[in-house]
């Protein structure tokens, strides 16, 4: 198979990332060869651990599929959602297993944060990235402890669903959590 084969093939099953095991078995060659094959493709990179990505690929799409299960959570769930106008040139993942900083990646370094397993939930596939909904953000964010004040700007914005923040809020069995949404939602001004 040729690279353009190879090319014409992820685009025509929209496969914008993919492990080398998934190359080795598209092209019928052992994972040493698929390497080499990859390594000279101008339009595959690598990002770590024998993931690669397209140049079709969106930064998100390859964050969140470097450990699974994880997701785009922080403020960076928040940007992708767009309710925040702050650019971060990080990508927050959460995920119960450990990983390590990804250093670059197009510009962005991509930052694993660690929760319990009873955590992982709130989140989804939007348009191929594995992200927490803009409430599961927010509640991330009270329990991590981290970007708090853009959390109460995100639930002072009313773009947020309240009862779902609630009932994240109390699948977190966190009292502190819990607190810290029902303070927020009572600061937040009423229509």
């Amino acid at each position: 198979m040729k690279s353009s084969e190879f090319n014409d093939f992820l685009a025509k099953e929209k496969i914008t990332v993919f492990r080398l095991a998934d190359a080795a078995r598209i092209i019928g060659k052992s994972r040493r060869y698929a390497a080499l094959f990859l390594s000279r493709n101008r339009n595959i990179k690598s990002v770590v651990g024998g993931i690669y990505y397209t140049k079709d690929a969106t930064e998100y799409e390859v964050a969140s599929r470097i450990v699974y299960p994880s997701y785009v959570s922080l403020i960076s769930a928040l940007r992708f959602h767009n309710l925040t106008e702050q650019m971060p040139r990080i990508i927050y993942v959460l995920s119960y297993k450990r990983h390590r900083q990804v250093p670059a990646l197009n510009g962005f370094r991509v930052e694993f944060k660690k929760i319990k397993k009873g955590m992982m939930y709130g989140y989804g596939r939007v348009d191929d990235v594995f992200v927490a909904s803009p409430e599961k953000a927010v509640i991330d964010m009270f329990y991590l402890n981290e970007f708090v004040d853009y959390a109460e700007e995100a639930i002072e914005s009313g773009r947020l669903d309240y009862k779902l923040l609630e009932a994240y809020a109390a699948r977190s069995k966190v009292k502190e959590l819990e607190r810290k949404v029902r303070r927020a939602m009572n600061q937040r001004p009423q229509i």
